[in-house]
């Protein structure tokens, strides 16, 4: 990605200072010259409106200026603290006729009044960008944010309620089309009946009546462990510090329900997600090959996502720190203790086995994203598991993880070696699973269009998980 800043002087000299930032950044971003001229049109015209309108008699104050290319899109920001004007543009009505004529140029151009925090003009330039491969795979979906005291009082963090289910689905839209992972966040009609039930408790942000931002808390039945995510910030809003805002009144929702913690699957497509995780207190436990389809897109990719299965990496903040009473696996029980360590846990020895009725193998289809889920809860022999898995095989599942359950299966040494003879190789570790009950999480790839090579991890440890992962993929396979 290609991504400036300038701060300039609310003074004669702030025109030209951010002419020569555009054609800068035109050139380093590969844009071909009827595209820059277009550019330099609509950042000097929005430029030239806030000199006019927000400091008038004002010469010393200051304007932020932001350029942020995607692969087909240069997103402008102009950020001031002068005089209030009303919202305009877009679902706030029309914009003031010196922005009408700009917006010419220009798509998706508002005019956001954000009280103490000042005033944004954002709009979007068609522009060509010859670094929209490298925009690919580091595209941010939010910029670094304001200090504390800049963040902007006008924009309100509530928890959501059923009233505001078309506003999070249209949301959801605008940065992801209709690929988001869990489809279910398109339909209002489910989205009100899990606000209000309870099966999903989501935070907003909203400004002028008008929802802004996302971020859900979403609860597994009898599972200790709820998953965090659907989180979004409307494009004319990033940078202002809102994702960690709603973020943190989802931790607090977390604590609340007395989970013993909460996880996230960020996507290594890019570093965004997973810094931000990181920053609230996550730990990488697994990296899931494949968890992603190929048909997912986000802002920032351009007309098409990912061409092929791409990978999440599980992180988990643990609540609830005690320690933890697990059977490790002779296989990977150095890996194992290593994830503990970075989560922050540590272990004791399992006393005795957990009894265990129902089935020695249980199974889950996932069949929109063509994934199979085993989840082992006791030995019995393979004859169970390699069932399962020629079921889930025959569903046409590109990718099947099997669970161990380290509190309950008494011979864990050899139903991993089993696992490992039907081609199923490290994944990591899943926290607070099904019955409560920590998870050796192992993985099978049944498709040649998954992503195993081009895997952001941003931190050290997750960079050395996915060398271990992939080691144990080759280990297996010989």
């Amino acid at each position: 990605m290609t991504r400036v800043k300038v701060n300039v002087l609310s003074d004669a000299s702030a025109l030209s200072i951010v002419q020569a930032l555009v054609s800068a950044f035109a050139a380093a971003a590969g844009i071909p010259t009827d595209d820059t001229q277009r550019l330099e049109t609509v950042v000097a015209g929005l430029v030239a409106f806030t000199l006019d309108n927000a400091y008038p008699d004002d010469d010393l104050a200051e304007i932020h200026v932001t350029l942020e290319a995607d692969a087909d899109l240069v997103h402008v920001t102009v950020h001031d603290w002068g005089l209030p004007l009303t919202s305009a543009g877009g679902d706030f009505g029309p914009l003031p006729e010196p922005l009408a004529v700009i917006a010419q140029d220009a798509r998706s151009m508002q005019l956001l009044n954000l009280g103490s925090g000042g005033k944004r003009l954002v709009a979007e330039v068609a522009a060509r960008s010859s670094g929209a491969d490298h925009a690919r795979r580091h595209h941010l979906e939010e910029a670094a944010p304001l200090a504390p005291s800049e963040t902007p009082d006008a924009i309100e963090i509530r928890a959501a309620g059923p009233d505001d289910a078309e506003g999070i689905a249209q949301l959801l839209y605008e940065n992801y089309h209709l690929s988001y992972v869990h489809a279910d966040f398109y339909r209002p009609r489910y989205l009100m009946a899990a606000l209000q039930s309870g099966e999903l408790l989501s935070a907003v942000a909203v400004h002028e009546g008008r929802l802004v931002g996302h971020h859900a808390l979403m609860p597994l039945p009898g599972v200790p462990s709820a998953e965090t995510g659907a989180a979004v910030v409307h494009s004319a809003y990033r940078g202002l510090g809102l994702f960690g805002r709603l973020f943190e009144h989802t931790l607090d929702t977390a604590n609340g329900r007395s989970l013993a913690s909460v996880f996230g699957d960020a996507v290594t497509i890019h570093p965004f997600s997973q810094r931000a995780e990181s920053s609230h207190g996550y730990h990488e436990t697994a990296l899931q090959f494949g968890m992603v389809p190929a048909q997912t897109t986000m802002r920032g990719f351009g007309g098409e996502g990912p061409p092929r299965r791409t990978a999440t990496l599980r992180s988990y903040r643990p609540l609830d720190e005690r320690p933890r009473r697990a059977a490790l696996p002779a296989a990977y029980r150095e890996l194992l203790e290593r994830i503990y360590a970075n989560a922050g846990l540590s272990i004791e020895p399992r006393a005795e086995n957990v009894p265990v009725e129902g089935d020695a193998v249980t199974v889950d289809l996932d069949a929109p994203r063509s994934l199979g889920f085993l989840r082992l809860r006791r030995w019995d022999g393979d004859t169970a598991l390699k069932q399962q898995v020629r079921y889930l095989l025959s569903r046409h599942s590109d990718v099947i993880y099997a669970d161990i359950d380290l509190a309950t299966v008494e011979d864990v040494d050899e139903a991993t070696a089993a696992s490992n003879d039907l081609g199923f190789f490290v994944s990591g570790l899943i926290l607070d699973g099904a019955d409560g009950h920590d998870h050796l999480r192992l993985q099978l790839l049944d498709s040649t269009e998954i992503e195993l090579e081009d895997v952001v991890c941003d931190s050290s440890f997750a960079q050395a998980l996915r060398e271990d992962v992939l080691k144990d993929k080759r280990r297996v396979e010989e």
